[in-house]
């Protein structure tokens, strides 16, 4: 098995969100007629590995435990979706989730070695969201600030899909420099693809006046918390969906590396309101 390392402990709070929003999907809208899909837009492995300290005094030696990612996590789930779509770019994690596939032989599972944001697009572009037959689940845990915005607002234009969206908030904070004129144009740029805007100018640097010694100077700096970053960046997923969930921060506890969101792309008021209410429910729980 190829090993996928990445998240620490509170990565198992983002999986058991999804895990239980998944189990609640699927049974809440088996006798609607719909037909279910679930995309994982960076699907990884299906696994991740975890190494588990040692611990003399309790005469363990360290060990190398393999735990259940997303894709595995929406496939055991009680009562399964219709259709999975697994996306990755990774050549080795691709054979991975072949495997998977081969292992869940009687489900339809489709895997796209590709880039999320061209599959997704396409996928959007395509003139089936108009007979009202699917609804689903998509869950975006990017490796970094692959996202682009494009992606998101095709999402929704098909209606017909909840978001879970780990959003790198540490990213962006690495991003932007503190002083605006250190920063690389292609950061510049990375930012543009992931907001759809340079807004973010705007509302995070703003000019200041420092003391030299032969003359005053000002400076654009950022002058933003990574609090009132993330009020931003929520304002801004609620400019194009239905409703977007207060995130979750993660990890809970020290340095706040990202802001997992809930959004709607669903504009009927019964639908969000009651993904809205269960979403609500089960983060209320962490």
């Amino acid at each position: 098995m190829e090993d996928h390392y990445f998240g620490g402990a509170w990565t198992e709070i983002k999986l058991d969100i999804l895990r239980k929003y998944l189990d609640f999907y699927t049974k809440a809208l088996s006798k609607q007629g719909f037909e279910l899909l679930y995309i994982d837009a960076f699907a990884g492995t299906g696994s991740r590995t975890e190494i588990i300290p040692s611990a003399p005094i309790l005469n363990q030696e360290k060990e190398k435990v393999s735990l259940d990612g997303s894709a595995r996590i929406a496939l055991n789930i009680e009562k399964q979706f219709d259709r999975y779509l697994f996306i990755e770019t990774n050549s080795k994690r691709i054979k991975e989730l072949e495997k998977i596939r081969a292992e869940f032989r009687n489900t339809y599972i489709r895997i796209e070695n590709a880039d999320a944001n061209n599959v997704i697009a396409d996928l959007a572009s395509k003139s089936i969201w108009d007979c009202n037959k699917f609804r689903g689940v998509i869950f975006i845990d990017p490796y970094g600030m692959e996202v682009s915005w494009e992606t998101l607002k095709a999402i929704k234009t098909t209606e017909s899909f909840d978001i879970w969206y780990l959003f790198p908030i540490s990213g962006v904070c690495r991003q932007a420099a503190r002083d605006y004129s250190k920063m690389e144009e292609y950061k510049k740029k990375a930012l543009d693809k992931l907001f759809g805007t340079r807004d973010w100018e705007k509302a995070f640097y703003q000019k200041v006046s420092q003391q030299g010694l032969w003359e005053d100077k000002e400076n654009t700096v950022r002058t933003v918390t990574i609090k009132q970053m993330e009020e931003w960046v929520s304002n801004r997923l609620k400019s194009i969906f239905s409703f977007v969930s207060k995130p979750v921060v993660l990890p809970p506890k020290g340095a706040q590396l990202y802001s997992l969101y809930f959004c709607v792309t669903n504009s009927s008021p019964k639908a969000i309101g009651l993904a809205q209410k269960a979403a609500n429910f089960i983060i209320k729980g962490h």
